[in-house]
């Protein structure tokens, strides 16, 4: 079997004791309350804690913690290493690629992309389905503050950008900040592996239609990474915020009420 889709497997088939909750959880010299359990997979434990979210390795535990989790040596080494075949596999292949490294990604290298939504508006719906195959809309997280992010693994702006996504929801995730990724890949292979690799923890639109993506169509999106920020009643706070505009913005309107 490709050693990608052993990963993926790996990571689908053995993740178990998802909402668990526990009154703390040690992870070397931190100890961590209130703890809930997001995910567990053969080499990481995911939770939220009254610090916030946090992950950690498996192997790091105690051993007594290890069991409860059913932590495996070998399964967990075996999994390692077909990580490791992948992820070189996939660096390969991005180096076959040509080096794109502009403010973004537009469908035509001259593009003079105007959105056509704007901030004050209120953000339309949709009504479609995750990775996972569950359901996935804007009003499902009404009551939250939502940032709906349009990217590809195939971008490297998008990657460059996505550690400050990722460190965003870590910080105010707890707070009441979610993310709705909308991924314009046509690999789903190489989006799960990313998402699974790199700590992308929220749900992900894909189609595997790339440009043609059907949420990406339906609100004009023409390059990426291309964000929208809501407000708890889906009303459009910013967009193509970065850096540290991002968690700026983030941290107003979380705190906002």
């Amino acid at each position: 079997m490709h050693s990608k889709l052993i990963l993926v497997f790996l990571i689908t088939a053995l993740s178990v004791q998802a909402d668990e909750i526990l009154p703390t959880l040690t992870v070397g010299a931190d100890t961590f309350t209130n703890v809930t359990i997001t995910k567990v997979t053969p080499t990481d434990v995911y939770f939220l804690s009254s610090s916030g979210m946090g992950n950690a390795k498996l192997k790091d535990l105690d051993p007594e913690t290890q069991k409860h989790f059913k932590f495996n040596f070998d399964q967990a080494e075996a999994l390692e290493k077909a990580r490791a075949q992948a992820n070189a596999k996939y660096q390969a292949r991005l180096a076959a690629q040509p080096s794109v490294n502009p403010a973004d990604m537009s469908r035509t290298p001259a593009a003079n992309v105007s959105e056509g939504l704007e901030i004050g508006q209120r953000f339309p719906d949709f009504n479609e389905s995750d990775l996972n195959g569950s359901p996935l809309s804007v009003s499902g997280a009404r009551g939250k503050i939502l940032l709906v992010d349009f990217w590809a693994t195939w971008c490297n702006p998008c990657r460059g950008e996505m550690p400050n996504v990722i460190a965003a929801y870590q910080k105010y995730h707890a707070s009441g900040f979610d993310v709705i990724g909308v991924s314009l890949d046509e690999d789903r292979n190489s989006l799960t592996f990313y998402a699974a690799t790199q700590g992308v923890a929220w749900p992900q639109y894909f189609d595997g239609q790339g440009w043609d993506n059907k949420l990406a169509k339906k609100y004009g999106v023409q390059s990426i990474p291309m964000n929208y920020l809501l407000d708890r009643n889906g009303i459009i706070l910013g967009k193509s915020l970065r850096g540290d505009d991002l968690q700026n913005a983030v941290s107003a309107a979380v705190s906002s009420k």
